[in-house]
């Protein structure tokens, strides 16, 4: 069963962790590592970190700075290993079954509950009484408890956007040229609209791409740990507590249609199911009027930045928050790991070392940016050099939410100087799921949720980018998840969630 803490126990946490700084006792693990509360290695370790990024050409440069620092630090080396977003999970979970090629990674798209009970990753909480102290003040005990799984923590978040909002990303060129009130685009009928524009009078322009062939994960409702394949879901942002089946429901069947519709307009990519390219590829190439997207502060700062084409959005779903948004990209050590007490020396300094996280984010002071004024974290606002941008830098500053902590470290021009607490401020004020804080573990239908995965595979992707017709296709497709045993899911997971609210009195 996994849940939060009390507050008496969050305190006793703490306190434990802080004592710990004072302790020189005990080992944790097999590694070569010193023994508590000694800082470097006894003998020069090497980890392997992995990351999901589009490769670097300057990674070796920017990766030999970083070992710089943690050999002086930790007599730690570093060697990292870049995986693009559509290979990261095949290889990653490769990676951790053969147990081999990986010390370091965020796990992501996959439920960390799911690694931590396919043994691929260890228990993190006994290497954080000795060696993490300074990660959970950074990060905070509420949201390392979001990484338990049982009676351990498995799995740490990183210092970032932990809600989501849902809409709309488009071309500012495009949407100045027809008078596209972007700012004021609350509803999807009226995107829809601002796309039949598009349609009519750009008719060699994609007005939707759906990004690697996915056009939304999420529209409003709590996937309960499921992000990929909601099975058993909370509609309307988690406001109560029941378990259903979202591809049951009558909000599943509108969207879809209205999807399908879409499609047979040409509003959405044709053969969208098998696209390769993310939005802001084909945007900059000239080719697509935007896609949804998954809002944050500065989201469009950031996509223009990375693309060199200027964007603008618009916010259809407010920002909520769950706990698979806490979890969604969590950093931990595989059980492949030689040296497990170095690899969490090696996590605490990347979420508290501001020199660290600012080279593996952004790369080389006045080679891939510059500063350009004062951040109030202090750290600098920064930019490409003169004659640079996404697309001839030599280490693009993409996916720095997947980095540990982000948040010491240097913000980008066009965001505010206090752009960090602009995202704290987010985070604190979004829509909480009356589930927050629950962690759902599938092993007892490991099964079901085999069987019904491929059932979603099947169908649900090309619903959702309106290729297939609803009419036709969602009673096969609730057919087959029935069959699949999508109700003894479903069973389950209220079960462990009635539990949960029991014992939290909710």
């Amino acid at each position: 069963m996994k849940r939060l803490l009390s507050s008496a126990l969050l305190i006793v946490m703490l306190v434990s962790l802080i004592s710990a700084c004072g302790s020189s006792n005990n080992n944790a693990g097999n590694g070569e590592g010193a023994a508590t509360g000694d800082t470097k290695e006894n003998k020069l370790v090497k980890l392997n970190v992995v990351m999901m990024s589009t490769n670097k050409d300057d990674k070796d440069e920017v990766v030999k700075a970083v070992n710089e620092i943690t050999r002086e630090k930790l007599n730690i080396e570093m060697d990292v290993t870049f995986i693009s977003y559509g290979n990261y999970v095949q290889q990653t979970t490769m990676m951790l079954s053969s147990g081999k090629g990986v010390d370091l990674l965020p796990i992501y798209m996959t439920p960390l509950a799911t690694a931590a009970n396919n043994g691929q990753i260890i228990p993190l909480t006994k290497l954080l009484d000795q060696y993490g102290q300074g990660l959970v003040e950074a990060i905070g005990a509420e949201y390392i408890e979001s990484g338990r799984v049982g009676n351990d923590i498995y799995g740490i978040t990183t210092g970032r956007d932990l809600a989501k909002a849902y809409g709309f990303e488009m071309r500012k060129d495009l949407a100045d040229k027809y008078n596209i009130d972007y700012e004021n685009i609350t509803t999807l009928d009226q995107l829809e609209e601002a796309l039949m524009t598009i349609r009519e009078n750009e008719p060699n322009i994609i007005p939707v791409v759906p990004p690697n062939g996915e056009l939304v994960r999420n529209w409003g409702w709590d996937p309960l740990g499921d992000d990929m394949t909601n099975l058993g879901v909370l509609m309307d942002f988690g406001k109560e507590l029941k378990v259903v089946n979202l591809y049951e429901t009558d909000f599943y069947k509108d969207f879809v249609t209205r999807m399908n519709r879409w499609y047979k307009n040409g509003l959405i990519m044709q053969d969208a199911i098998n696209n390769t390219e993310n939005t802001g590829t084909l945007m900059k190439a000239g080719s697509a009027f935007g896609g949804f997207a998954n809002l944050k502060p500065g989201f469009d700062v950031q996509e223009t930045r990375n693309y060199g084409t200027e964007i603008v959005v618009s916010e259809i779903v407010p920002a909520y928050s769950t706990t698979t948004d806490v979890q969604m990209a969590t950093w931990a050590i595989s059980s492949g790991s030689k040296n497990p007490e170095a690899a969490m020396k090696l996590l605490n300094l990347m979420y508290t070392d501001p020199d660290v996280m600012n080279l593996l984010i952004y790369g080389m002071e006045d080679k891939h940016y510059i500063k350009v004024g004062d951040a109030a974290n202090g750290q600098s606002i920064i930019d490409y050099p003169e004659g640079m941008d996404g697309s001839n830098s030599g280490y693009r500053p993409s996916g720095g939410w997947m980095w540990p902590n982000q948040t010491i470290g240097h913000v980008w021009n066009g965001n505010p100087a206090d752009y960090w607490e602009v995202q704290t401020e987010f985070n604190n004020t979004a829509i909480r799921s009356e589930a927050y804080g629950f962690t759902y573990d599938s092993s007892k239908v490991r099964n079901q949720v085999t069987a019904t995965s491929n059932v979603v595979a099947k169908y649900h992707h090309a619903l959702m980018t309106g290729m297939l017709d609803p009419e036709e296709t969602l009673p096969v497709f609730q057919k087959e998840l029935k069959a699949a045993g999508i109700d003894d899911i479903i069973k389950e997971k209220q079960a462990q969630l009635n539990k949960w609210a029991a014992e939290q009195k909710k």
